[in-house]
């Protein structure tokens, strides 16, 4: 079974086209990398991809069923959604907040049990937040929030993650920290989508690479495949040189 498979989606914003006519299926246990400059529309495709935006033409299947037929419970047990950015209006504490990931699992107004609480510890050792659980989450800098988000994420036992820029406010032992942690629960079986703006990142750790550029699937593949210095120029409209990394084999772009 699939994932996720995306038919003929087409998206605008007041009349103006953000997603055009993209299609393309995510297998189970895959780890892509969605890339592209400002405006392709990759924030708006994850946030069709987790339903947070409403389909206005084209399908997703999610898992062989239909997105818009799973209620919300069942969606929230299948995909797990990170934000670029999270704003708490009240000041709850991390533990509180990581534990939110468990509403999926319970009824209403009931409690969380034990082996939630054991779920919710997990997720705050391997989003590296153990230390701050008992902290208002306010009281965090930027990149700790964003790393409490993903142990939210990691508490709902999702099979999908959908990440929009994870790294984007951490230093570079928590850049790394996070994409090890997501090639390790995606070796444990969970697919990934990942937007990244870090082309160097996305070549190093996702095995697959989109590529948009004005709302289209401009190019899909390898990142050998996909890393290429005149592609990249026409794309970004920049001038870039491509090497080999020099541990992993593996493509880094250059700013010239």
């Amino acid at each position: 079974m699939n994932a996720i498979e995306v038919k003929n989606l087409n998206f605008s914003y007041d009349g103006k086209p953000v997603i055009r006519d993209i299609s393309f299926t995510l297998k189970e246990g895959e780890f892509a990398g969605v890339i592209g400059p400002n405006g392709a529309g990759k924030s708006t495709l994850l946030r069709l991809l987790s339903r947070i935006l409403d389909i206005q033409q084209g399908e997703i299947i999610v898992q062989g069923q239909k997105i818009r037929e799973l209620d919300r419970r069942s969606l929230a047990r299948a995909i797990g959604f990170v934000p670029q950015e999270t704003h708490f209006t009240l000041d709850f504490t991390v533990a509180d907040i990581v534990l939110m990931g468990r509403y999926p699992y319970l009824r209403p107004f009931q409690a969380e049990s034990v082996g939630d609480r054991e779920i919710m510890e997990q997720a705050l050792a391997e989003a590296e937040v153990a230390e701050f659980k008992n902290r208002p989450v306010n009281s965090l800098s930027s990149g700790e929030r964003q790393r409490v988000v993903i142990a939210r994420a990691l508490c709902q036992q999702p099979k999908i993650l959908l990440l929009d820029e994870p790294t984007s406010h951490l230093d570079l032992r928590h850049q790394t920290g996070i994409m090890n942690l997501l090639k390790k629960l995606n070796g444990q079986g969970i697919s990934i989508v990942i937007v990244n703006h870090d082309l160097n990142l996305a070549a190093l750790y996702c095995r697959r690479l989109i590529l948009l550029d004005r709302g289209t699937i401009r190019s899909d593949g390898t990142p050998t495949e996909l890393i290429d210095e005149k592609l990249l120029k026409e794309v970004y409209q920049s001038e870039v040189r491509v090497i080999r990394h020099p541990d992993h084999d593996l493509p880094q772009v250059l700013l010239k």
